[in-house]
């Protein structure tokens, strides 16, 4: 026998729209505001169905009630083989409508996705969208009204932040793998070479000093924008050029762009003295004054595509060295099988 149809408990829209108004009015009161980050593909493993370079270049701010209220849930923090373990998780309610009206008329998106991040300003943490559950509040007068996200504390592997939000964008800028545009200024001056200069005897008796640093090795990122300040009385008529090669003649001028004289300072302080050079690829180049027997004053400049391709300079990022030093302590390994049993 089928239910009775004079009574339609699900299939009201007045009652179904009073329910969501009152869900939505409920987490503006007793919840918290987020920020919403969506994923981009950046490189879609279609085999093994991963993305090894997520990108995530937008943040919108909505509301979302945290539904553990005691405290995070997951294993909490431990000591594993690894090191400190931190593994907090939570469950975070939206409504449905303010997804839509928040995040996906902007996205383009269909429901929150996995991979998707969660920034809560609260406690200023990264949470990483594991599970969307849609039915969590099972059919209210026949409807839905919210999303569960079952997220966990975000672990940092290289993604990148271009969202427009300083507070994200910055807040993992120290491990970051990837260069974003930017500009960086090197003091020039010249002074004579020391008995630790490898060029000593080649060249010019004069070396450029960059900071305080005799013709130092540079790092560069192409796309990112170095300029040269050659406005130090020390540069008159030793203006600085980049070349192909270490010997001008043997290669080609690489930057062009200068302005002013070297060792005469601007009157505008906001002009600077000096070269300007945004390389567009990666590979090696010199930094030198053009010359017969002026080959000599700099030294290498290696760029970058980015820093994926010089992690050993960025020892933030990686610690392998004081883990080797601390487990000297403990492992002996001269030892052939220092985890197992003697051989058989």
């Amino acid at each position: 026998m089928a239910k009775n149809f004079y009574f339609e408990n699900y299939s009201n829209s007045m009652e179904q729209e009073l329910i969501e108004d009152l869900v939505i009015e409920s987490i503006r009161i007793y919840g918290v505001d987020t920020w919403y980050v969506p994923r981009t593909l950046g490189a879609k493993d279609d085999l093994l169905n991963e993305d090894d370079l997520p990108q995530y270049n937008d943040a919108y701010m909505v509301e979302m009630y945290v539904k553990n209220i005691d405290g995070f849930e997951g294993e909490g923090d431990f000591l594993s083989k690894f090191g400190l373990q931190i593994r907090d998780s939570m469950t975070l309610t939206i409504a449905i409508r303010s997804f839509n009206q928040e995040v996906a008329v902007h996205s383009e998106q269909i429901r929150p996705f996995e991979g998707d991040i969660i920034y809560m300003p609260l406690h200023r943490k990264f949470f990483k969208i594991m599970h969307v559950e849609h039915e969590a509040i099972f059919y209210q007068m026949g409807n839905l009204q919210t999303y569960d996200l079952r997220c966990e504390l975000l672990e940092y592997s290289g993604e990148v932040f271009s969202t427009g939000q300083e507070f994200i964008d910055d807040y993992f800028s120290e491990y970051q793998l990837t260069v974003s545009p930017d500009t960086t200024t090197y003091t020039v001056r010249v002074d004579n070479k020391t008995a630790t200069n490898p060029y000593n005897s080649q060249g010019s008796s004069q070396a450029y000093f960059i900071g305080a640093d005799e013709a130092p090795y540079l790092n560069l990122y192409a796309g990112s924008t170095y300029v040269f300040d050659q406005s130090d009385a020390s540069n008159l008529n030793n203006q600085l050029q980049i070349h192909s090669t270490i010997v001008p003649s043997e290669g080609s001028l690489v930057a062009t762009t200068y302005s002013g004289t070297a060792g005469v300072a601007n009157n505008d302080p906001s002009v600077v003295v000096g070269l300007t050079w945004t390389p567009a690829t990666a590979g090696s180049y010199y930094y030198l004054q053009s010359g017969v027997g002026n080959e000599y004053m700099g030294r290498e400049i290696i760029v970058y595509a980015d820093k994926r391709e010089n992690v050993d300079t960025y020892d933030a990022v990686a610690d392998n060295n004081e883990i080797e030093t601390i487990a000297d302590n403990i492992l002996d390994f001269s030892e052939s099988n220092p985890f197992g049993e003697d051989n058989f």
